[in-house]
């Protein structure tokens, strides 16, 4: 660890101690001086419940559990300009992120994603509403050894300037959220008009040429004020990223990382009476994200390391005098051979045939290894740089969302509404890339050089052969993509994802009962089109899955100190149905259902401290790929993931400016899907099979909130989480196996990602100026997964009310341009998903 890093470490960590001894804020520094619910201001003795959670307007579905609320102040005051940046605070909430925004659609490891306390099943919403769709390959198809997240990507989901509040609520907290929420769920409140008309006008522009543009307007309209409507348009764009390299510590630019997106957002609102209101929502959000796939390792990123790593991963390795090293095979028959291709027959010694293809004179032809994979070639993902650097490889995405609400009646605070929606989301990608112009580069380097070559003959071979250094000369890297059909161009293939539904909710008190009821109904679908390359003909095959959920829940105000609330929750999964490109369909498997109950209960001690307890069954179905494969073991199916959740919350109020809240939860998987060494009687060793396991997940959370005065704030928190897995009876686990070795990132979690995470969240305000930092700092970091063990990301920002409608602003993100990840790939190795460096961003924001 370098001197600088000690000296950060060794800073948060007198931080964090002394915001331990000096207690902390209310709320978690949740900016409640301006707070609003349905437009209308609330005074601060009503921002939260008896029990200690803020109230908003969704907050009636909440049965307890750990919940913190992002408000539209804090978003402002913060400048956040994306929903991830803004929840990265919330204790237990960490990020997987390659590096760069965009990513490649059905590879995991390409795409954002979001865990709250260890587990990314989390669900996320819209006003209440899933966006995920139950047809969805984006991070996979299958869970053995793959991500069991929704694949919806938390920052492509709608426009920062259309959010009003963030809720985060850790675990199964509701009934109506799902009982595959075992991570938690985001739910985003889209912003409303008020009374009065007002707009704004935010631009902003910093480091990597990153601009920001933003236009809202709303208010109301009519004799009685009754309409109400807000607009936003913004744009948000950003050229090649910069970030510091964990393995040598220099500062790299990950070339062709620069991104453009664009929103618009329009909400109608009538409010009919008090009890009656109609609400149609319109969401569009579009981006053209670059894909650089890794950033490169600049201890390998230079001339001669390149062209080590390129020979190696296409040509084959060399011995001492730059010979080609055969690795006594031949190459075999393949489907891509050409028209003409010419084989020798041969018996294999399972008894089968199988076809050596020949040359133009009948010799079988040679194979030579190739070293692949950032384990048997180090830097091998440097040769990435080309994807994103030289050929600008990217990917797109366009969403466009209806959502119309109908809420005919409100009792005590509950909604009884209609509500349909439809919601249409395309995902396209191009990565480009060329390595060599030959066919066959192994031959073609042994057949000039069959006993070797000197230093100088395979430079030249490799200068004239393979791809140029994208670092290098960059007339060079200009010519060879011009050579190799240009640079990356508009896909011809894509995705499209949809969803239609319908919602019907009815809730009504009924003395000391809050009881909400409701069922929705959608029908989700997954397009695959494609331009047919001989024919031009727009080629579109599907898969659909419809679902019905359903939920009871029964709130009961057992007193005033005492709130008890059992619940039943129905899911029906239909089978996968797959509609060909020629309009044939095929049922697939996935028919499937289940009845899940769940009781939560908080109880107030007294005005000062109250407690939450909280049980529910969990049961997440398979996804479309999982049907295909059976435990290789036992020969059956996979089933769907079940098992048990349990949370306990504690909140007390040390005096009137600190509060402590500690959170506890514990997860009993009885059946989820993972990917285990196991014993296998037909074979007469071990061999790692997809299976129903067992996996219990513990994760803790203590935050300790403090007000110093009517200016100061801050608040500190830790957590930490932990998996463990097992076999079920019937099953021997190899005694080998580790955490460690695992190639499934389900059971090697606890490798890759940080053990403890401490934050510490400051602001200070004082008439026109607001300041804000925030730490975060991660220990515990695994050496397989990560460039460090721990890592301190410090994000800054100021405001300074120049005039009364006139603010002017300053961000940093990353302060100390520390050098750290928050994903892994065994592919690529570690330190491939390198996250940004320092930006530093300056903006103005008019009020009018």
């Amino acid at each position: 660890m370098s001197n600088m890093k000690r000296r950060y470490t060794a800073a948060a960590a007198m931080m964090m101690v002394m915001g331990l001894c000096a207690s902390a804020s209310a709320a978690f520094d949740e900016n409640l001086n301006d707070y609003t619910l349905d437009t209308v201001v609330v005074e601060a003795d009503a921002i939260k419940n008896k029990f200690g959670d803020t109230i908003t307007e969704q907050s009636y579905y909440r049965t307890g559990g750990d919940v913190k609320v992002i408000t539209r102040e804090e978003i402002e005051k913060r400048h956040y300009t994306d929903l991830t940046e803004a929840i990265k605070r919330i204790p237990g909430v960490t990020f997987q992120n390659p590096g760069y925004r965009g990513g490649e659609y059905g590879y995991q490891f390409y795409n954002n994603g979001v865990s709250i306390n260890g587990d990314t099943r989390v669900i996320i919403l819209v006003d209440g509403r899933r966006v995920d769709n139950a047809a969805s390959t984006r991070v996979g198809d299958n869970t053995q050894s793959g991500s069991k997240a929704t694949g919806v990507n938390l920052d492509q989901v709608t426009n920062m300037e259309n959010v009003d509040k963030i809720e985060v609520i850790k675990g199964p907290g509701a009934s109506v959220y799902g009982s595959d929420a075992l991570g938690g769920v985001i739910n985003i409140i889209t912003r409303k008009g008020g009374a009065t008309n007002t707009g704004s006008i935010d631009l902003a522009t910093g480091s990597w040429d990153k601009h920001k543009y933003a236009l809202s307007y709303s208010g109301s309209a009519g004799d009685d004020n009754s309409w109400h409507y807000f607009i936003s348009a913004n744009r948000d764009m950003s050229g090649d990223t910069k970030y510091k390299d964990g393995t040598v510590g220099g500062t790299g630019t990950l070339g062709g990382s620069n991104w453009k997106e664009d929103g618009v957002n329009v909400r109608i609102d009538k409010d009919f009476n008090e009890k009656q209101s109609l609400k149609v929502w319109y969401n569009f959000k579009q981006g053209r994200d670059g894909y650089p796939i890794a950033t490169p390792n600049m201890k390998y990123y230079n001339q001669k390391d390149w062209n080590d790593i390129i020979f190696k991963a296409q040509v084959g390795k060399l011995d001492a005098n730059n010979k080609l090293i055969w690795d006594g095979g031949f190459k075999e028959k393949g489907w891509r051979d050409p028209a003409g291709t010419r084989y020798e027959e041969y018996t294999k010694s399972d008894g089968t045939k199988g076809y050596y293809v020949l040359d133009a004179s009948g010799n079988k032809i040679k194979t030579f290894k190739k070293l692949t994979g950032d384990a048997k070639n180090p830097g091998y993902h440097n040769l990435y740089a080309l994807d994103g650097k030289a050929y600008g490889s990217f990917s797109k995405f366009k969403n466009n969302d209806w959502d119309i609400q109908y809420t005919f009646d409100k009792d005590n605070g509950m909604e009884s509404f209609i509500r349909v929606y439809d919601q249409n989301h395309r995902y396209a990608h191009r990565d480009k890339y060329s390595w060599t112009t030959l066919s066959d580069a192994s031959n073609a380097y042994n057949d000039m050089f069959p006993t070797g070559a000197t230093s100088e003959q395979l430079a030249q071979w490799i200068k004239d052969n393979l791809a140029p250094f994208p670092g290098g000369d960059q007339a060079a890297l200009k010519e060879w993509v011009e050579k190799t059909g240009g640079a990356a161009s508009e896909p011809t293939s894509w995705h499209e994802e949809k969803n239609r539904g319908v919602q019907l909710q009815y809730a009504k008190s009924i003395g000391i009962n809050d009881i909400i009821a409701s069922v929705t109904y959608d029908k989700a679908k997954n397009y695959s089109k494609s331009y047919n390359n001989k024919t031009g003909a727009l080629e579109s095959s599907h898969v659909d899955r419809k679902t019905t959920t359903a939920y009871v829940q029964d709130k009961i105000h057992v007193s005033d100190k005492w709130d008890l609330t059992p619940a039943l929750r129905y899911a029906k999964y239909s089978s996968f149905e797959t509609t060909d490109a020629k309009g044939s369909t095929v049922q697939g498997k996935g028919n499937t259902h289940l009845l899940t109950p769940v009781l939560n209960t908080e109880y107030m001690f007294d005005d000062t401290s109250s407690m939450y307890f909280g049980w529910t069954k969990i049961y997440r179905p398979l996804k479309e790929g999982d049907y295909s494969t059976a435990d290789y073991i036992n020969k059956t199916p996979l089933d769907d993931e079940k098992g048990d959740a349990w949370t306990l919350g504690v909140r007390k109020d040390l005096d009137d400016k600190t509060s402590l809240a500690v959170h506890y939860d514990l997860t009993r998987m009885s059946n989820a899907i993972a990917t285990l060494p196991v014993w296998d009687d037909s074979e007469g060793k071990f061999t790692s099979s997809p299976l129903n396991a067992k996996e219990d997940k513990k994760s803790f959370n203590v935050t300790l909130d403090h007000q110093f005065d009517d200016h100061f704030t801050i608040s500190a928190s830790y957590s930490h989480m932990k998996d463990k897995w097992s076999v079920k009876n019937g099953y021997i686990l190899d005694p080998s196996w580790d955490y460690n070795n695992s190639s499934d990132i389900n059971t090697a979690i606890n490798s890759l990602r940080p053990q403890n995470h401490y934050s510490l969240n400051m602001s200070y305000e004082n008439g026109k100026f607001y300041t804000g930092l925030l730490t975060n700092w991660y220990t515990g970091c695994s050496d397989y997964a990560f460039t460090s063990n721990r890592f301190l990301v410090l994000d800054w920002n100021m405001n300074y009310e120049v005039t009364k409608d006139m603010t002017a602003y300053l961000t940093i993100t990353n302060l100390t341009d520390e050098a750290y990840e928050t994903s892994y790939n065994s592919w690529n190795g570690k330190g491939s998903s390198a996250m940004p460096g320092r930006c530093i961003m300056v903006g103005m924001k008019y009020t009018f």
